[in-house]
């Protein structure tokens, strides 16, 4: 063995003798530090790991985040829910009668009106179907049979002349009577009263046109006639309407008295004057707490509306609307003292009342023209309709 060989192999056994000196003593330590530390101590457990959010926990987060967007989807939403729902109810409520526990009917209403009216006679059946006890106000014998020959039980006339007031104030006592004392719906069945829900005046605003110049004093005499029949009837009508706590509600155009056009001076002065009177009437009865309605009446779809030259009929607002109104004001305890039914009669009133008659002149489009004859108001078949034909460019224009 040379000396290199010698001298490395003493390096190698030196090196290997600190290696296991080294090794043993941090053995050593590492027995030293389990033996010391307490067995108790744990290390912490690992995280948990973190699942997927879900659709849910999504959407939350979002509201969250972004809260005003939030509040403001919510309001809408929930404004048309409720809008949605108000709909609903008013399509499909109940517009019925009040009847005594034995099913007996109780609620009487009073028309006073033109019997072959279509509105009068509208009125009429469409109440008798909802419940009511209708009487229609006659003066003759044929206003009598027209009544009766409608074929329903609870559609009864009640006669009064204003002709011969001595009979019709004889009627009303009875009528009175009829209502204060108590009925059996049949033999054994409990008593119930008869109650006077309201009192429905249809006066008659037909009258003859025709310019100014041209009217005689008969056609006047023949309009202003019926201001004084109206007027008559509802003072014979006033007694009970005061006794029973009844509401008066009167149905009137409002076209022609809204808009006062040329040719129609009878029908504008009548109108005019009736509106006067309903005014000074609701004044009176309001220190009673009496409640007066008053219908303005646009275009309605009679069932004899005249039809367009085209042929075309015009389209009018359906006569249940009419219908509803005239149930709600006679069932609410403090109904509306104005209440504007059919196509055109609340633009009509807002134009008639506001815009000057020039303005309203040319919206309407009138041309100066030959005078028109005058045109009884027995060859108008029906009432509004025309009137609401020859303003209909206003209410499209507006």
């Amino acid at each position: 063995m040379s000396d290199a060989q010698y001298l490395i192999d003493l390096a190698k056994n030196q090196y290997n003798e600190v290696a296991d000196g080294i090794e043993r003593h941090f053995e050593s330590v590492a027995t030293q530090l389990r033996e010391w530390l307490p067995r108790s101590i744990q290390p912490p457990p690992p995280p948990p790991r973190r699942l997927p959010a879900t659709y849910w926990q999504s959407v939350q987060r979002w509201i969250s985040r972004n809260q005003a967007i939030t509040a403001a989807f919510a309001a809408f939403i929930g404004t048309g829910a409720v809008y949605l729902l108000v709909q609903r109810h008013g399509h499909i409520k109940k517009r019925r009668a009040k009847r005594s526990a034995n099913g007996a009917r109780t609620e009487v209403v009073v028309i006073a009106g033109s019997v072959t009216s279509p509105i009068t006679t509208a009125l009429a059946l469409d109440l008798e179907r909802r419940g009511f006890i209708v009487y229609v106000v006659t003066s003759s014998a044929e206003d009598e049979h027209h009544v009766r020959s409608q074929s329903r039980v609870d559609i009864l006339p009640l006669n009064l002349d204003i002709v011969y007031p001595d009979a019709a104030q004889g009627q009303l006592s009875r009528f009175h009577q009829l209502l204060s004392r108590h009925h059996h719906a049949f033999e054994g069945a409990p008593s119930h009263r008869l109650t006077l829900a309201g009192v429905i005046l249809v006066p008659d605003t037909q009258s003859p046109t025709g310019a100014i110049a041209d009217l005689s004093p008969a056609h006047w005499s023949s309009g202003l006639n019926n201001i004084q029949n109206a007027i008559s009837r509802t003072q014979l009508l006033l007694p009970l309407i005061t006794d029973f706590k009844s509401k008066l509600l009167v149905l009137t155009p409002s076209v022609v008295p809204s808009l006062r056009p040329p040719h129609h001076a009878i029908e504008s002065t009548v109108s005019s004057a009736l509106e006067a009177f309903i005014a000074t009437l609701a004044t009176e009865l309001a220190f009673q707490d009496l409640r007066v309605c008053h219908f303005k009446l646009g275009h309605l779809d009679l069932p004899n509306n005249r039809p367009r030259k085209d042929g075309n009929r015009l389209r009018g607002t359906s006569l249940r609307k009419l219908h509803d109104s005239v149930f709600d004001a006679l069932a609410s305890k403090r109904p509306a003292r104005t209440w504007h039914v059919g196509r055109g009669s609340l633009v009509y009133d807002v134009i008639g009342g506001w815009l000057p008659a020039g303005i309203v002149g040319r919206m309407m489009g009138m041309q100066r023209q030959a005078p028109l004859a005058i045109e009884d108001v027995s060859d108008r078949e029906d009432e509004g309709s025309e009137s609401s034909m020859q303003w209909e460019k206003v209410e499209q224009s507006v």
